[in-house]
């Protein structure tokens, strides 16, 4: 399925592109892995790469979504409802189980959620939570970072994209 300079997205949503296949004995003899690079710095050092063994690269990463698909997906943002009635406990075990799916509708679901609950915090002169606050940043970035390869954009410049073909502040 993936082949190289293929732009792939790992488990914890970071995007890698596949640079080579090389041989590499992790205990068990030689097998063929994929050597990756990110294609944005997250907090890696430079010149960091993962390896992926080929066999398990269907299991272990995600094709980004195809242009078409990105915007049949702005499209959609603003019928995506909210989740309402969850609290804080319940939030951060649902969310989290949400994001491990890598289901981009379902995580604009939770951006929304989140974004609509800070505004309800906001006005109640409450504080967000660190948890919230920082699965909030993690998730429009990555998303922002996805979006900026499928559109050819900069990050900056995908961000005002989408808020314009969404109509909706997701990055503010």
């Amino acid at each position: 399925m993936f082949s190289i300079g293929d732009k792939a997205i790992d488990k914890s949503g970071k995007i890698f592109r596949i640079d080579c296949v090389v041989d590499k004995d992790f205990g068990q003899g030689p097998t063929p892995y994929f050597a990756m690079s990110p294609c944005f710095p997250y907090d890696f050092n430079p010149g960091y790469q993962c390896f992926i063994p080929v066999d398990r690269a269907d299991v272990l990463l995600r094709p980004l979504m195809s242009r078409e698909a990105a915007d049949n997906l702005l499209l959609e943002i603003k019928s995506i409802p909210i989740i309402k009635d969850i609290g804080p406990h319940e939030r951060k075990a649902k969310f989290q189980a949400i994001v491990s799916t890598g289901n981009r509708k379902d995580i604009l679901q939770v951006i929304l959620t989140l974004l609509a609950y800070r505004n309800e915090r906001r006005k109640l002169n409450k504080p967000f939570s660190d948890f919230d606050n920082r699965l909030l940043k993690n998730l429009t970035t990555l998303f922002q970072d996805e979006m900026s390869i499928v559109f050819d954009m900069t990050p900056e410049e995908v961000a005002q994209y989408i808020e314009t073909k969404s109509e909706i502040p997701l990055f503010s």
